[in-house]
């Protein structure tokens, strides 16, 4: 498939390819004929389809100021001067190419200097792909759909990392490393191009052969490692069956900070990105099916539809999320995550841990699922697990909220040995449980309507499992005596909101906003909600269920 773009880009051709003639007015001499040169080291091939064509968004790999160049001509054809003496194309270089019967065309070639806004460097291959990790600070543009290799010997020598063959990707940019220098700072924009075949497992050594941007601490894994004041926009990425697997063969070690496309994002706009695929990302904690933590990090317009292999989850890891692992004092909105999610500690299924952030437009239908503890004795915290959110958490100075969501996967807790821990577990169809911040939190104009079930029962406190939340204080899901949040009690199989002692909270107590399913089926049902611009409700869609306008197509 070839792209043909205006004079302002470029086309990228995946083998030296000779277009057609173009019919011009130019005399006595040929008609122009478009060519194929093949630009820098790596012969990178550009269509030359206009007689005075001005290339853009060539790859870091070439420096447009000293550029040697190969032209693909037809038999008979000669072309002056020599494209393969270094040239200046800044300035604009003119050739002349003389047909085989002697006829002569010019085409004149010019190619701008790197500029962050306005000529982004292009990506066109797996191995530009890996070239990032030298220009950590600089801004990219995917120029077309990325395959990276099989892991193979020849996969290696392809992608340009030494040990691909073995352990697949290598995450750019990471933490603490040599002061910090190989954290990404940049920006990449997919332009609706997507990276397939992308796989990540875990490294017994620091860093492969090579690659001086290495890990330190096992930490921070996904197309990208560690990010910090960068913008991703546009970005597709397709998992390989092999997935990310950041766990030890023997589940004794593993990576945090886990995403497809980034596993530690800071300070970071990300907007319109996602991830596919048939597989499982494992780790040791903090990941999620796009972003293993998001701090001080907006994400919109994203989401993580990743399909389970048979038998297993989307996620496994502590503190999960189908969408992103831990969330601190960041926006997301108008997001979705479909994979199934288990793990302990704080598991959701749209985000593991929200932290003083805000969450809005967005839903989760995977199920979720505790991971089963079956080592004895006691340990520091009980799981939470919810449909869309394990653990919501405020700040003394940062609320967090979350506005216009839904959870339509199941909520389940375990059947591990160790029964004591797994009756600590709270368990709710929309949030685990609240924490213990001081801040402000708010949940409005939410539902939940998958089963939320749990096997070990604590007989003299059944109060950590309900149909909204596991356990909650007064005043975060009722404001001000009003509940604008519902649930399925036929579905969710619970009658009551919260799993805390009524006594100590009317929130937990509430029983009037547990609707039948047709009643939960009808928009009249839901006060005060917007069907006109942010909900709307049809037979055929959500399972007939309300859905939110802005993340259903």
């Amino acid at each position: 498939m070839f792209h043909t773009l205006s004079k302002i880009g470029f086309p990228l051709l995946l083998a030296a390819v000779l277009f057609g003639c173009k019919k011009s007015s130019e005399g006595g001499g040929a008609a122009f004929q478009s060519l194929t040169f093949k630009f820098g080291a790596d012969s990178t091939a550009i269509t030359i389809d206009n007689a005075v064509q001005e290339i853009k968004n060539m790859p870091r790999s070439c420096d447009v100021t000293k550029l040697a160049a190969a032209a693909v001509l037809p038999a008979g054809f000669s072309i002056s001067p020599d494209p393969s003496t270094v040239t200046d194309y800044t300035k604009g270089v003119t050739y002349t190419v003389k047909t085989g019967d002697g006829k002569t065309y010019t085409v004149q070639i010019t190619a701008p200097v790197y500029d962050p806004v306005n000529n982004p460097y292009g990506i066109y291959t797996a191995k530009q792909l890996n070239n990032v990790r030298n220009g950590l600070n600089d801004s990219y543009v995917l120029m077309n759909d990325i395959e990276l290799p099989a892991l193979t010997t020849a996969g290696s020598a392809s992608v340009g990392i030494a040990d691909y063959k073995d352990y697949g990707w290598y995450s750019i940019g990471t933490r603490y490393v040599n002061g910090g220098h190989v954290i990404f700072r940049g920006s990449l924009d997919g332009q609706n191009h997507v990276i397939k075949n992308l796989t990540c497992l875990y490294r017994d050594n620091s860093q492969p052969t090579g690659i001086d941007a290495g890990h330190n601490g096992k930490s921070n894994s996904g197309l990208f490692g560690y990010a910090i004041h960068s913008a991703f926009k546009n970005i597709g990425i397709q998992l390989a069956a092999t997935g990310i697997n950041e766990m030890s063969q023997d589940g004794s070690a593993g990576l945090g900070y886990v995403g497809s496309l980034v596993g530690y994002a800071d300070s970071c706009t990300i907007t319109n990105c996602y991830v596919t695929g048939t597989a499982t990302l494992s780790a040791s904690q903090y990941t999620g099916g796009l972003l293993g933590t998001a701090q001080n990090t907006t994400i919109s317009k994203c989401y993580a539809a990743i399909t389970a292999p048979a038998g297993s989850y989307a996620i496994s890891a502590s503190t999960a999320g189908g969408l992103i692992g831990t969330s601190y004092i960041s926006d997301i909105s108008d997001s979705y995550a479909t994979g199934s999610v288990t793990g302990g500690v704080d598991v959701g299924g749209l985000i593991g841990t929200l932290n003083a952030s805000t969450l809005k437009n967005s839903y989760a239908s995977g199920n979720v699922t505790e991971l089963p503890m079956n080592t004895a004795g006691s340990l520091i915290a009980p799981n939470n697990i919810g449909g869309l959110v394990g653990t919501l958490n405020a700040s003394s100075t940062v609320a967090c909220k979350i506005q216009n969501c839904y959870a339509t996967g199941n909520a389940t807790g375990a059947n591990g040995s160790n029964t004591d821990f797994h009756k600590s577990t709270r368990i709710g169809g929309l949030v685990g449980t609240i924490g213990a911040g001081g801040g402000v939190m708010q949940v409005t104009n939410c539902y939940a309507t998958g089963l939320v079930s749990r096997i070990n029962i604590n007989a003299t406190a059944p109060f950590l499992i309900g149909a909204l939340v596991g356990n909650t204080p007064n005043g975060i899901f009722i404001t001000s005596g009003t509940c604008t949040n519902y649930w399925d009690k036929t579905t969710t199989g619970q009658t009551v909101l919260g799993g805390g002692n009524g006594n100590l909270a009317f929130d937990n107590a509430n029983t009037a906003n547990g609707k039948t399913t047709a009643e939960m089926k009808a928009s009249a049902t839901y006060a005060n909600w917007d069907f006109s611009a942010v909900w709307n409700v049809a037979s055929g869609t959500n399972n007939g269920y309300p859905y939110l306008r802005s993340t259903t197509k």
